[in-house]
């Protein structure tokens, strides 16, 4: 499944044009929309208050954009999103909530859509990527400042307050949980930048950076954050140190991970708010099992338990049925394993002496020694590596949120799809990923997904 795209990795490209930095002035709003989204001053500065500076800007970097050239939409993730979309309203037409409802519920996806589009279609280079990774830290900075802020003075400059001792921010952001995993999803992309940039004032900066928004996850107190975090240097150990180490360094890092946050001591089986959330997944799985074509309807779920389900998986299969639980799985999965692909570091092929003796000396080329080297540049293999810790930090913490269609997500997969499309046009010999290909791999693991959900609802209803 993938969109002919005008812009052709094996195809010619204008002479001095660089091939992987197509809509220039698009790209350039679709920063000033990145940069309003996360700081919002609509919402707190009088002279603009309630200005529609998010949907204009938005709009304006995609009109810029549909006139360009060059488009890059060699991807599988534009179609699998544009069906999840499509589909999304129809659920809630068949529901019964009416046409009126599933146009909203339309209207309220279509932003996220054009989000993903734009960073995936014009944030190919390096440069842009890392434009992308500084503004996401950014974000992340800002949010926890504001989170200090309110701490220590009892209130942030947007005039918002600290919730029961838990840092937020404003609008889409004012959930401790929001702040939290915008902040884990940042980790990984801070720590990419410090270790890229070599100026020591620049690293200076950055550790003190990654510090404030260490410190910004504990005053989320968010135990789904302090997890995701600690799953996420948990992998970085395992791939940097190997097992053992890791093993060993997690017996001294864990319980500094529960000092950290001030209610992961009050984990446990008969605790209230987990009895919450194990019932709202039981009653998910059973709107899942009464309704598996098409669901409840999107964003219907609270119409049929008065809490919402407090895991993005199960959110969707309840909402979306079987059939949209597939395309938003598959939707991120692809992202994840793009960025898998391209870390993965290839081991050198060898190639047999008898062609290295005769066949390629006969023909002239000289070559220093019988292997080949990696297809991916070392620097693409770490931003995706960045890139795919901050999804095993998304989707971790999102196993305990209601988060399916959060804005932190439509940014991180359009970064992903971003990367791949523009590390195929510096080296053309990558091939793209193309999903008809791989349709009963996503099948089996989704499938798979759902039975690994139902099982640990039983499990856990039997134990609390």
């Amino acid at each position: 499944m993938h969109s002919s795209n005008t812009f052709s990795v094996h195809g010619q490209y204008p002479e001095n044009s660089p091939k992987d930095q197509p809509a220039t002035a698009a790209f350039f709003f679709l920063v000033i929309y990145i940069v309003i989204v996360f700081v919002r001053p609509q919402g707190f500065v009088p002279a603009i208050l309630h200005w529609p500076l998010v949907p204009v800007t938005l709009v304006v970097s995609f009109l810029l954009w549909s006139i360009s050239a060059n488009k890059v939409l060699d991807a599988p993730q534009f179609v699998l999103l544009a069906l999840l979309f499509l589909f999304a309203p129809f659920t809630v037409a068949v529901s019964g909530a009416g046409m009126s409802l599933a146009l909203d519920s339309l209207v309220e996806l279509v932003p996220l859509y054009l989000t993903f589009l734009l960073i995936a279609a014009t944030a190919l280079s390096r440069k842009r990527m890392h434009i992308m990774m500084w503004l996401v830290t950014g974000g992340a900075v800002l949010m926890s400042v504001h989170g200090i802020q309110q701490i220590h003075s009892g209130v942030g400059w947007t005039g918002e307050t600290a919730e029961n001792g838990r840092i937020r921010y404003i609008d889409i952001f004012n959930d401790p949980n929001d702040v939290g995993l915008s902040l884990v999803v940042a980790i990984p992309l801070a720590t990419y930048l410090f270790r890229h940039y070599k100026p020591f004032m620049l690293k200076l900066f950055l550790l003190a950076c990654i510090g404030i928004i260490l410190y910004g996850i504990k005053l989320t107190d968010s135990r789904g954050t302090v997890l995701a975090l600690g799953v996420v240097l948990g992998i970085y150990s395992w791939h940097r140190f190997g097992m053992f180490k890791t093993l060993f360094i997690s017996i001294l890092v864990l319980p500094l991970l529960f000092l950290a946050n001030t209610r992961m001591d009050t984990i446990s089986p008969g605790e209230e708010s987990a009895y919450g959330r194990v019932d709202a997944w039981y009653e998910g799985i059973h709107m899942l099992l009464d309704n598996p074509i098409t669901g409840v309807g999107s964003r219907m779920f609270v119409e049929h338990h008065f809490r919402t389900a407090h895991n993005s998986y199960i959110l969707v299969l309840a909402e979306l049925g079987i059939p949209g639980y597939f395309l938003w799985f598959s939707y991120f999965g692809t992202c994840f394993m793009m960025m898998y692909l391209l870390q993965k570091k290839a081991k050198p092929k060898k190639i047999p002496a008898w062609k290295f003796l005769t066949e390629d000396r006969l023909a002239g080329v000289a070559k220093p020694s019988p292997q080949e080297s990696s297809q991916v540049d070392p620097q693409d293999q770490a931003i995706a590596g960045a890139l795919l810790l901050s999804f095993v930090g998304f989707t971790t913490a999102v196993f305990f949120l209601s988060r399916s269609y959060s804005m932190q997500l439509f940014i991180l997969c359009g970064m992903a799809v971003a990367h791949f499309q523009g590390t195929r046009l510096r080296r053309p010999d990558i091939p793209a990923y193309r999903f008809l290909e791989h349709f009963w791999f996503w099948a089996f693991l989704s499938g798979g997904s759902v039975i690994a959900l139902y099982l640990t609802v039983t499990i856990l209803l039997n134990i609390v």
